[in-house]
């Protein structure tokens, strides 16, 4: 019996995954592609694992999209990339990673799986860079339209040591040149830097995206060290600025959140992550045949300077209200312990008899508003309407799928 692979998270049916790619509508369909390694349950050369849905709840792993055959990407694999329909066809921009050298790589589809690399790739290699930024760390393009012209935003190191996000902007995916240097990183640690830039529109404003390897712990923020942080602001393509409003936030509040992926449709913008860590080493879900998973879905909402996330409607998610009623109260849903403190408005997440948590405040903790998806080693919950969210995993070995719920110093007034 499969006790840990969770049954609304999209994992592969073997092998390894992390970040996801691609993330499009096209041809009726919903489309995300995966890292993927499909010989080990670790990282190994990177292939795209494909998955199709009709409505972001239900997936099915349709196969490989994408494998490292060509000189520049043959050696560690299809690294991270982004998708966009352009006059009926999916062309897809990832990284390919060879011989030391990160490039930018572009390939197209009719259907959505099959995909026919350029006889141009790659098509932003080492002389399309400023001075001073490094093709041995270039990746992750998210690509996007605006004004009548293609934008690319790629993660790149600088040989000083900081990295940044940088621009690129052109009448095709062909012909990409250099715009500007939008946002630059310099507190990563030990040879970190940023990694998967993305981006969501609302309005004239936005929300610049970005994963960040092992950040200067500041406080509360960044208690992880492979977080997810923002910054929301306006973006000039005509000036190549980014003027934030506002303060850098970090997207999940919990354990497990990295590499987002996000897709505006109808005016709604949706967004899934990796639900992992580079910190994890073992994965008692390799004796089921794979390793990683992607969080569920959700749509993301621009307000103030936050991003607010909410579980998409049928997403199989459950509500509490609970009302605390000592000034020390404790919550338990099934083997996740979560520790309210009233006077200072401290939340504590962690898994039973673990030392290791995350903390963080809420506004108003008399009464909290708990929406939560259990699916048997995911666990995502989301505070007070949005005002946190928390991703963590659950490897314990408990046969009951069931989600007890327990208090101490506070009640459920309506379970």
């Amino acid at each position: 019996m499969n006790i840990l692979r969770p049954s609304y998270h999209i994992t592969p049916k073997q092998g390894w995954i992390n970040d996801p790619n691609g993330f499009v509508w096209f041809n009726g369909h919903y489309h995300i592609y995966c890292q993927h390694n499909p010989h080990d349950t670790k990282w190994g050369p990177m292939h795209w694992l494909h998955f199709i849905s009709e409505d972001l709840i239900d997936f099915e792993e349709v196969g490989i999209s994408l494998k490292p055959d060509q000189d520049y990407d043959k050696e560690l694999g299809c690294f991270s990339g982004s998708a966009i329909e352009i006059d009926g066809k999916l062309y897809v921009l990832y990284t390919g990673c060879s011989n030391g050298k990160q490039t930018q790589c572009l390939a197209v589809s009719n259907d959505g799986h099959t995909f026919e690399k350029s006889i141009h790739n790659p098509v932003l290699a080492e002389k399309d860079l400023p001075e001073g930024y490094m093709i041995a760390d270039f990746r992750d393009p998210k690509v996007f339209k605006k004004n009548g012209l293609y934008h690319v935003l790629l993660a790149c190191r600088h040989k000083d040591g900081y990295s940044s996000i940088l621009l690129f902007s052109g009448i095709d995916l062909l012909n990409l040149k250099f715009k500007a240097v939008l946002k630059s990183f310099y507190s990563c640690q030990e040879g970190g830097m940023v990694e998967c830039p993305d981006i969501i529109f609302d309005g004239d404003r936005c929300a610049l995206l970005y994963s960040l390897q092992k950040p200067l712990r500041e406080g509360e923020k960044f208690q992880n060290r492979f977080p997810v942080a923002y910054t929301v602001g306006r973006l000039d393509l005509a000036k190549g600025t980014f003027n934030e409003e506002g303060n850098e936030h970090e997207l999940d509040n919990g354990f497990v959140c990295y590499a987002t992926q996000s897709l505006q449709k109808e005016g709604k913008n949706y967004l899934v992550y990796w639900q992992s860590s580079w910190d994890i080493e073992d994965y008692p879900t390799v004796k089921e045949g794979y390793a990683g998973q992607l969080s569920l879905f959700k749509e993301a909402r621009i307000e103030g300077d936050r991003i607010k996330l909410d579980f998409l409607p049928n997403s199989k998610r459950k509500s509490i209200v609970v009302e605390i009623s000592s000034s020390q109260a404790t919550l338990s849903l099934r083997n996740v312990e979560i520790q309210i403190s009233k006077p200072d408005k401290r939340i504590e997440i962690r898994l039973h008899g673990s030392d290791d948590l995350r903390y963080f405040h809420l506004n108003d903790v008399n009464k909290i508003n708990i929406d939560y998806v259990y699916d048997n080693s995911c666990v995502e919950l989301r505070f007070q309407g949005g005002e946190a969210f928390a991703s963590l995993l659950d490897f314990s070995q408990d046969d009951s799928k069931e989600v007890i719920i327990k208090t101490k110093g506070c009640k459920i007034i309506n379970p």
